[in-house]
Parts: C-alpha cells; sequence; structure tokens
C-alpha cells in the first residue's frame, strides 16, 4: 500500500457527476494544505475510512437523478447541520465524505485514527478515535464529536464495522421499528452487508424463521453460517418463486436493504399485518432500479411500511453498544469485513458495496498504517 509521508496530506474530490456506479476517474486525488486545529479540536491521522452504500444519493448523476436520490441525507429530526455548502449533497469539486450528513454527534463520523496533535483536555497525541468525515489522510476534528478508543478492549476499526453505524443501523430496525415476535418469518435483503448480518444474527436467537437474501453463493452460504434458515441468490433465483418454496404460508417481516427489482416480489408475500422496514435502497442508488408499491395492497392486508434514519436514535447507542460488545465478548456474533488498501480505493470499494460485488460483510479502505495494539500495520 502506498502509505503517505508523516508531512503529507491528501484527499479524495469528486470530479465529475457519476454514471451509475462510481468509477476512479470519477474522484480525484489531490494534495491538500495540513489542517490547523483550534479549541477543543484534533488532528488526527486517518487509519480507516467506512464505506457506506447511502453516500451515493448525495453524489452528483450524469443524467436524471434517480427517485430515491430525492430524499438523500435526510438529518435528523429536529437535528442541526455542519456548516458546509449542502449536507444533502456532495458537489463537484467537494470533499468525499465517510459519513453522510456532517454533524456534531459522536456518532456521524465515518473514519478511525490516531490522534497526532490535540487542544481538547479529553485527547493525547497517541489515542485513537473514532469521529472523521471525509476521505482524506489528516482531518481536523472536533474533540466533542468524536469518540476516544480502546485497542486493548476491541481492534480500532471495530468502530466502523462490528460497533459501527451500519451494525448500529441494523440493531435500531429490528429493536426499535420491526416489531419482531418469536415464531414469524422475517426476510432480510443484503442479508451478508453490514447492515444485513446484524438483523439475521438477532433475529435467529430470538426465535424468528429468518431468511436471507444476498448476491452469489458464497454470500449465501455466509449467511446461513448465521443463522438464516435459507439463503436465496438473487443472481440465480427468481426471489418470488423461492419465497413461495421456501415460505408459502408467508411473511411477516420484510427488512429492505436493497429496494429495486426484489422489494415487490417480497412485499406481495407479506402476511395481513405484516411489515415492510425500509432501511437502504442500494439496489436503487445507481439508478439502474426502481421500486413501485401498491397502494392498495398496503390498505386491504393493513400493512405497515416504515421507513426510518439510524440518526433519530442517536440515545439508543449505548444499549446497543452494550448489547453487542456483550454477545461478541460471548462468542456469540459473527461479522465479516473487507480492507481495500489506498486513497484510490475508495471508489472501487463503493463500487463493490453497490454492486454486490464484494466478498460481504463491512467495507473498509485503510489509508495509513494501524499501530494500535494488535493493528494491521501498513
Amino acid at each position: 500500500m502506498n502509505m503517505p509521508a508523516a508531512d503529507a496530506n491528501r484527499v479524495l474530490r469528486v470530479a465529475r457527476p457519476i454514471d451509475g456506479l462510481p468509477v476512479a476517474e470519477d474522484f480525484a486525488v489531490e494534495p491538500l494544505p495540513m489542517p490547523e486545529i483550534g479549541d477543543r479540536e484534533l488532528l488526527v491521522r486517518t487509519i480507516y475510512i467506512s464505506i457506506a452504500p447511502g453516500v451515493r444519493p448525495l453524489l452528483p448523476y450524469k443524467g436524471e437523478a434517480p427517485d430515491v436520490a430525492q430524499g438523500a441525507g435526510a438529518g435528523r429530526v429536529g437535528g442541526a447541520d455542519d456548516d458546509v455548502p449542502n449536507p444533502t449533497r456532495i458537489g463537484i469539486g467537494e470533499r468525499m465524505r465517510s459519513g453522510i450528513v456532517p454533524s456534531m454527534s459522536k456518532f456521524a463520523g465515518g473514519t478511525v485514527g490516531e490522534v497526532i496533535q490535540s487542544r481538547h483536555p479529553d485527547y493525547a497525541p497517541g489515542d485513537f478515535v473514532f469521529g472523521g468525515r471525509y476521505c482524506q489522510l489528516y482531518e481536523a476534528i472536533h474533540g466533542d464529536a468524536s469518540i476516544k478508543l480502546d485497542p486493548a478492549q476491541l481492534p480500532i476499526e471495530a468502530d466502523l464495522g462490528l460497533l459501527g453505524r451500519s451494525a448500529f443501523t441494523g440493531w435500531c430496525g429490528y429493536r426499535r421499528v420491526a416489531d419482531p415476535k418469536a415464531g414469524e418469518t422475517i426476510v432480510v435483503s443484503s442479508a451478508a452487508g453490514a447492515v444485513g448480518m446484524m438483523v439475521v444474527q438477532l433475529a435467529k436467537r430470538e426465535g424468528l424463521d429468518v431468511i436471507g437474501i444476498a448476491s452469489g453463493a458464497s454470500k449465501c452460504d455466509f449467511v446461513q453460517t448465521l443463522g438464516a434458515r435459507a439463503c436465496i441468490d438473487r443472481k440465480a433465483e427468481d426471489a418470488g418463486a423461492a419465497l413461495d418454496r421456501l415460505a408459502p404460508a408467508g411473511v411477516d417481516i420484510y427488512f429492505d436493504n436493497a429496494g429495486g427489482f426484489l422489494q415487490r416480489p417480497v412485499f406481495d408475500r407479506l402476511k395481513p399485518f405484516g411489515r415492510l422496514i425500509v432501511c437502504g435502497m442500494a439496489a436503487e442508488y445507481g439508478g439502474a432500479e426502481q421500486s413501485v408499491l401498491p397502494t392498495g395492497t398496503i390498505l386491504g392486508k393493513r400493512l405497515r411500511v416504515q421507513g426510518f434514519v439510524v440518526l433519530d436514535y442517536e440515545d439508543d447507542y449505548p444499549a446497543f453498544r452494550e448489547e453487542v460488545v456483550r454477545l461478541w465478548r460471548e462468542g456469540s456474533l459473527a461479522y465479516r469485513q473487507q480492507v481495500y488498501h489506498g486513497l484510490e480505493e475508495v471508489p472501487q470499494a463503493l463500487a463493490d458495496c453497490l454492486s454486490g460485488q464484494s466478498g460481504g460483510g463491512k467495507l473498509l479502505v485503510q489509508v495509513s498504517p494501524d499501530t494500535s495494539v494488535g493493528g494491521r500495520g501498513p
């Protein structure tokens, strides 16, 4: 991996409108002056960057943007956004974000790194911290909007993966929105992804019948190791026909991380009083797919369709962290991640995340050496 010199800073900027899936030419890696920090701020050397599909609707589209992009970037209800040109869009020439909605929330970041300089009383050089917002090698971060990490307890990248926003999203959707009950049948799309694998395992632990949907046989095998009774390979089998075979009585909960063409066949098999949890729409972010739901069926079956934004549930983060750390230490929670190397690999990682071409799990990009306890080094 091409590691930066100690005094070099670089940033990934959006270079042009993006046609479908992002490619390297849609971005430019440029030099950037070393940030100067103010009161209560930290200068942080970025080590890992989180990749999340929800950033795609914020990026510029070549041609007409899909419907899903029209509501992109919705922040916490009643919350305040940072003073940036447009918190709900990333314009041409702007820095690529690792978080979806920049804010002063401790949970809105998307990177972890090492403190190089500190003007905050709670942080010192050599501390590791979660809280960066941008895809760059060095960043000035407000200490009040960051979380200090303890590498002796968990690997520092765990706060982007196991304890990151994607896993927290899955936990919130399942615990606070889905209203699951033992014995019910839940279908989880993108079940091998960072959100889906959390939902699959929580549902299995609590006695639900879990059916996953994923892209490719290897991902489906992984989903079944997490506890799903079955997993539908959307690349090889019609989802509707598969559900007729696997759940002939119907589906109680559809935890939808994909949207697109998958949504309707699962929706049509929801039981009366079933729940459609709209968590993500990765299949629609590039504009290749779009879903249309029938309002008559929603009325006739008394279905509940609910979307949610994880930033609305920030107050639940301590409960999430306590439960997940306990399950992890008990050895009853599995988590997969895939690490790319180098700032230049962010576009490819995002494209793989959106297209399902990754190996599954949480995608990270390592941009500098991990010098923490048990770190990955260069």
